[in-house]
């Protein structure tokens, strides 16, 4: 059950380890920044792995809140009746998380490059934190031959994933402006081979 107090613990980390890291930041700094005393913070977490594994639970839970909601807000308003109208969305609305100034790139990725053993708790938590997104873009392609959908919506997993660090790594924010158009090509590629 959460406490007001681990709420505030977890979401103090959370913007912690999404500026500045996750082996950078200490359980100190997190200690010192929440306010809460070491006991407190141990009485909740045990490690600092246990820690981060439920920051990204947490994370995981608010952006795919986030990312859904602004998709389907999006597609519904700018979009009309168009077919692709939500894969669209879907690029929209990272080109606005991007120029947002809570953008320091993923936390999921992040984690992976710095938790790189792929049997790491917190790795295998990120990379399924990446599949869903692939469900949940295969859930947009309605209108994709069956067979079709799930090749598909790894390819444009690959366009946002791609587009999420190009706008990190390099600072190209309207990287997901270049993916949604690749998108496009991909899209059409998949109908006219069905």
């Amino acid at each position: 059950m959460a406490t007001p107090r681990r709420e505030h613990l977890l979401n103090t980390a959370l913007s912690l380890f999404n500026q500045y890291g996750f082996h950078a930041t200490g359980i100190d700094k997190v200690q010192a920044e929440s306010g809460v005393s070491k006991t407190t913070l141990y009485k909740y977490f045990k490690s600092k792995d246990e820690l981060i594994k439920a920051v990204l639970e947490l994370r995981h839970e608010q952006f795919g809140k986030w990312f859904q909601s602004r998709v389907n807000e999006i597609a519904n308003s700018d979009y009309l009746d168009l077919p692709d109208a939500h894969l669209q969305a879907v690029f929209d609305t990272l080109t606005e998380w991007f120029h947002s100034d809570t953008f320091f790139g993923c936390n999921f990725i992040n984690a992976c490059a710095e938790y790189s053993d792929t049997e790491h708790p917190i790795h295998r938590y990120s990379a399924e934190h990446k599949l869903e997104l692939s469900r949940f873009i295969q859930s947009l392609l309605q209108d994709v031959p069956e067979s079709e959908r799930e090749e598909l919506s790894l390819e444009i997993l690959l366009l946002i994933e791609g587009a999420i660090v190009c706008a990190h790594t390099s600072g190209l924010k309207e990287s997901a402006e270049r993916a949604k158009r690749m998108m496009g090509f991909l899209v059409a590629s998949h109908r006219v081979h069905s």
